[in-house]
């Protein structure tokens, strides 16, 4: 073995989960993000958390709304994700520059996209300071499935989205 770097780390755990979440802008629009660090905190109750760079717009919105929705994009939105990844939601509509079509969620003033294979519903329960992200630790509310979309997932250290059996 030899010492590596934690980029080159990501490489060799391929795939990684992959998911948008999903906020609310101060005008009621949908704010997505694509976060490959994503993981399940507890089943009784259900929580989930993810991290997310210190300066993410996303995170911002997720601080100040203590809402979001974590979805697991289908395969129609490989090229999405990765456009989504290089720009921020405070200044572009990325939704509307990337054609991603949109669905409402029972309840939820959030919406998402129309391509999900799974949706969690959740109030954010605190935040933690790691490092140069922040952990967002979230109470999961409700939760959506549909076993008819095929999941993304993130390959070669976060450089593309494809499904987990590669074609």
């Amino acid at each position: 073995m030899k010492e590596i770097n934690i980029g080159k780390a990501t490489e060799f755990t391929s795939p990684n989960p992959l998911t948008f979440i999903c906020s609310e802008k101060p005008d009621g629009t949908t704010n997505i993000a694509p976060v490959s660090f994503v993981s399940y905190l507890s089943f009784n109750p259900p929580m989930v958390g993810f991290a997310m760079g210190k300066a993410a717009y996303t995170g911002e919105r997720v601080r100040e709304t203590g809402k979001v929705i974590i979805t697991v994009p289908g395969n129609s939105l490989r090229e999405a994700v990765m456009s989504c990844g290089s720009s921020s939601g405070r200044n572009t509509n990325k939704v509307k520059k990337f054609g991603i079509k949109l669905t409402e969620v029972p309840g939820c003033s959030i919406k998402i996209p129309a391509d999900t294979k799974l949706a969690l519903v959740a109030k954010l329960n605190q935040t933690v300071e790691t490092g140069n992200h922040y952990l967002y630790i979230c109470d999961v509310e409700q939760i959506y499935g549909d076993e008819s979309k095929e999941a993304i997932f993130a390959w070669n250290g976060y450089a593309e989205a494809a499904p987990a059996q590669k074609k």
